[in-house]
């Protein structure tokens, strides 16, 4: 479920991107697969979404951005005086969002109107469950982190081990781009070091400090 969550992220809808058709067009090739890779994701968990508040809202918020952006693509495609490569690979995207609804007529159906707000997972209480690892956040943070993966505007100092940050990250399917947009993981001396999973490998016995047990109240998808 988190990499089919982990898909939903990238395929360039989770913030105004939507509105940049310019940019979405240009890498149409790269959003083609990413669109597809994440039906065929939703296609495979389907039968767990309905009754998985944490999954209907990710879908949900995706099919609302989606439709956004297919307006977006179609307004555009009516327009008159578009520069050549816009001209050209335009119509090529327009039939394939095309394709692509015929494909996802369940999921679209299903999620007709606008993300449910009641679906959002709750993470109360966790800024205050993890004060000791990120200092002088709230709530607001860790949800906009971990359901709408934003990133802060500036990368906040992780004061726990990298072995607890492997643990966290792991918990919520962040990547490890995604930690190290958000964090900065203090090394020898005053220098700081990017989370590098592969060389953080996590198992309970190295959790000196307890946050598998912390994060055992915040189930992920819940």
């Amino acid at each position: 479920m988190v990499t089919a969550m982990n898909n939903l992220a990238g395929t360039g809808f989770r913030d105004d991107s939507a509105k940049d058709i310019h940019t979405i067009v240009y890498r149409r090739g790269e959003f083609q697969k990413r669109l597809r890779d994440c039906f065929y994701d939703i296609i495979d968990i389907w039968p767990d979404v309905l009754s998985n508040n944490a999954l209907k809202y990710e879908i949900s918020s995706f099919v609302s951005r989606y439709r956004a952006f297919r307006l977006t693509a179609r307004t555009v495609a009516d327009s008159t005086g578009l520069p050549p490569p816009l001209c050209e690979t335009l119509p090529r995207y327009i039939l394939f969002l095309k394709e692509l609804d015929e494909d996802m007529c369940i999921i679209l159906h299903e999620f007709s109107g606008e993300p449910v707000r009641e679906l959002r997972p709750s993470l109360s209480g966790i800024a205050r469950s993890l004060r000791f690892y990120v200092k002088d956040v709230d709530d607001e943070f860790y949800e906009r982190l971990i359901i709408d993966r934003l990133p802060p505007s500036r990368p906040l100092k992780w004061c726990g081990t990298k072995v607890a940050a492997t643990l966290f990250a792991e918990h919520f399917g962040l990547t490890d781009a995604e930690m190290n947009r958000a964090f900065l993981f203090p090394s020898h001396g005053r220098t700081y070091r990017g989370l590098k999973r592969s060389s953080n490998v996590a198992t309970k016995g190295d959790d000196k400090n307890g946050i598998a047990d912390i994060l055992k109240k915040y189930p992920y998808p819940a």
